[in-house]
């Protein structure tokens, strides 16, 4: 039985930094998912099972209960893999934003909600789009208390510049479910919309999401 060595992990993570977890083989993989719930020896020896019988990761789906069970050393944990099959599962359900696709406000808002309505925090994400209104690329910008002492519009209009966006929309939540915008998130956009002017960098609009719905300040007419 062949075992990945116990010491590899570090190296992984590098690979992982560096490549993105999509250059790890499917060995790899397993000895990094497995190392989050055991010891990096005990990882390796489940991967190093697993493999002796199976040929790649697609076939996990097909094994029961017990064989699963049957790669574990302990009934503490017997429960690991079925935890990480939900997990994926739950996962690939997940709503999707995908890059160079043109979105509409109203799927935005109703992709966002989903993403954020249940938030318990603030968050401000930023969405933004090339000349043809493709998203080019979502992050999250800023969590906590959204006021102007904590966004600002350099970091917004900062990602904006990196890659070259023509175009960015802002969504936040409230966590109150009370999408009625604040007199901070008004005072927000109109800086947006000012400091995109300078740069020529347009706000197409700024979401609140709540926990079931949510107000686009463009469909409101807030911006025009």
């Amino acid at each position: 039985m062949t075992l990945i060595n116990s010491f590899d992990l570090d190296y992984l993570t590098k690979q992982i930094q560096h490549y993105g977890p999509q250059a790890l083989t499917d060995r790899e993989l397993l000895f990094c998912v497995c190392c989050s719930a055991f010891p990096k020896r005990t990882a390796s020896k489940i991967t190093g099972e697993f493999f002796d019988q199976y040929e790649d990761l697609e076939q996990m789906q097909y094994l029961t209960n017990t064989e699963i069970r049957a790669l574990l050393p302990t009934e503490q944990k017997a429960w690991f893999f079925e935890v990480l099959g939900e997990f994926a599962n739950r996962y690939e359900k997940r709503p999707a934003l995908a890059l160079g696709t043109v979105y509409s406000s109203r799927k935005i808002g109703e992709y966002m909600t989903k993403m954020y309505g249940a938030a318990k925090q603030e968050l401000l994400v930023g969405i933004y789009l090339d000349t043809k209104n493709q998203v080019m690329l979502q992050k999250n910008l800023f969590k906590g208390t959204l006021n102007s002492a904590t966004v600002h519009p350099r970091e917004i209009f900062r990602e904006a510049v990196k890659c070259s966006a023509a175009r960015f929309m802002v969504v936040h939540n409230h966590p109150s479910g009370n999408v009625t915008p604040s007199k901070n998130d008004l005072a927000l956009t109109k800086r947006l919309v000012s400091c995109g002017e300078m740069l020529g960098i347009t706000l197409l609009d700024h979401i609140i999401v709540g926990d079931s719905s949510y107000l686009s300040m463009r469909e409101e007419e807030i911006i025009a």
